[in-house]
């Protein structure tokens, strides 16, 4: 079957009466990202095909990139832990399930979507660094960006753009419950590093869905 294409550059959007908190338990627990340098990246990746309410998780794998969509991790088998199962019979979860498939087009029943959940955490030893492979994209059809908490941090701004040596196209620090979707095929995509506000640590929390 051919994969879809995309007939956008990108969408932004605000799921309406979304409740982030919902997520707030399955974020405080996120392993560290032993692929990067530092401490300051937690997540979690699965793979499921299937509607929201019953999506079929498929075999776990390594999620590798080539170098040349990742310059830093490109062509190195990461193994993520896979999404906790009570996170995905999570009623927020499902929704935004529901809008990166409404928003790709996508069929869900034979398309494989890739998810990744990602906590960035800030403090006065160590920004975070949401992109630290730079200007990029990832090798897919469809990225979907979801903010799920920003609380206590500057910075995070989403950049979309037509190529890396030229200016973004978007930028906009998204706010818990934006997403944004961008055609993969055709543009580039970036967020800045996050910075604390005050003398503790603080979090910028997404979901990035690939498929």
């Amino acid at each position: 079957m051919t994969s879809p294409r995309a007939t956008f550059d990108y969408k932004l959007q605000m799921l309406s009466g979304f409740n982030a908190s919902a997520f707030e338990p399955f974020f405080s627990n996120l392993p560290v990202d032993p692929y990067i340098q530092g401490q300051f990246r937690r997540r979690r990746f699965s793979r499921f095909n299937g509607a929201p309410e019953n999506l079929h998780r498929l075999e776990h794998k390594y999620f590798v990139q080539s170098a040349k969509v990742n310059q830093l991790a490109g062509g190195i088998k990461r193994d993520f832990p896979e999404l906790e199962d009570s996170l995905v019979e999570v009623e927020e979860f499902q929704t935004l399930v529901a809008a990166f498939i409404d928003f790709s087009k996508i069929d869900p029943m034979v398309t494989e979507m890739g998810i990744h959940q990602i906590r960035i955490v800030a403090s006065k030893s160590e920004q975070g660094e949401p992109a630290p492979e730079g200007i990029h994209q990832d090798g897919f059809d469809f990225v979907g960006i979801f903010c799920i908490k920003r609380d206590g941090i500057s910075g995070g701004e989403t950049h979309l753009y037509r190529a890396k040596d030229q200016p973004p196209i978007f930028d906009k620090v998204l706010v818990p419950g934006e997403f944004v979707m961008v055609n993969d095929r055709e543009l580039f995509h970036y967020a800045s590093a996050v910075a604390p506000t005050g003398d503790t640590q603080g979090v910028r929390d997404v979901f990035v869905f690939t498929a």
